[in-house]
């Protein structure tokens, strides 16, 4: 049988679930969420969905935690599950997987075509091909194969910016490991040494929260996001109870244009957040989601 999508699952299942890989489980987890870092956990918006985080975990556990034996789970279960022939081509598949973050070139049939500089993978997906766009940023487990594209490993994650042409010229110094990028996701910096990221903008009306953005994007060229007040507010009541949690900022981010750095891409994702919370909710009797969380002081 051929290695290919299913049999990712097959093994994402195995070592979810098996009771020998429980300790290991167990220990993956509190490294891969930073259970001893003190710093709380914010995560940016889309990112902290129960179901989303688990499927992160699972891909780091399963292609970057190390057993104490010295093998990766994603090895121990396919020598649990495979033998002869099958067994020789998924070792040799998941020898060759790789964490990147690069960007959409382009979308045709079933492939979607990332490229990471002078790098180019095909990546076979439906799921790629219903959801991403040519220059969307992705990070993903990419697991290869004999027939010249690569797999998708779970717990994919699609940010909400593009990426334009400046910074597509330098990803591979952007390139980070897993457990990196869960800690931007969870606004932590990624090492003690590294400042952390500011805290977002934080006003107490949507007025002075659209001027906020107003004046951040006179100032940086993004005349997209110069918009009335009532636009805002009906941008964001749009998107009040859709189950894509993550669109109303790739909307936001398509007003924006391309994007020159990822400090501009955070700029932007904290303005929206600030007028997302600002934004009274017609379903909340007209009430802000700053009015439903009272806001504590930040660490």
């Amino acid at each position: 049988m051929a290695f290919n999508q299913s049999s990712i699952e097959q093994l994402a299942s195995w070592c979810r679930d098996s009771l020998e890989l429980a300790p290991a489980r167990r220990d993956a987890r509190a490294q891969f969420f930073g259970d001893d870092d003190p710093r709380p956990v914010e995560y940016v918006p889309g990112a902290g969905e129960p179901d989303a985080r688990e499927r992160r975990f699972l891909g780091f556990f399963l292609f970057d935690f190390v057993l104490p034996s010295g093998v990766r789970p994603v090895e121990f279960a396919v020598r649990r599950l495979y033998e002869g022939r099958a067994l020789d081509e998924a070792l040799a598949a998941i020898k060759g997987t790789r964490f990147v973050f690069a960007a959409v070139k382009s979308v045709v049939g079933r492939s979607v075509f990332l490229e990471l500089e002078d790098e180019q993978f095909e990546v076979r997906s439906p799921a790629w091909v219903a959801v991403l766009a040519p220059r969307t940023a992705v990070a993903a487990h990419l697991v290869p194969v004999r027939h010249g594209y690569w797999l998708l490993g779970p717990g994919w994650v699609s940010l909400p910016f593009q990426l334009g042409p400046g910074i597509r010229s330098h990803l591979k110094k952007m390139q980070q490991d897993q457990v990196g990028l869960e800690r931007m996701l969870q606004s932590r910096a990624s090492s003690p040494d590294r400042e952390e990221t500011p805290p977002p903008p934080e006003d107490d009306s949507l007025e002075a929260a659209v001027g906020r953005m107003t004046n951040w994007a006179v100032e940086h060229g993004h005349p997209g996001l110069v918009l009335p007040v009532e636009r805002w507010s009906a941008l964001v009541v749009q998107h009040l109870n859709t189950p894509d949690t993550m669109a109303f900022y790739r909307e936001v981010m398509a007003l924006a244009g391309s994007i020159s750095s990822q400090e501009e891409a955070q700029d932007v994702a904290g303005l929206a957040t600030n007028i997302w919370n600002n934004t009274p909710q017609p379903d909340r009797g007209g009430m802000t989601a700053n009015q439903m969380a009272p806001r504590t002081p930040r660490r």
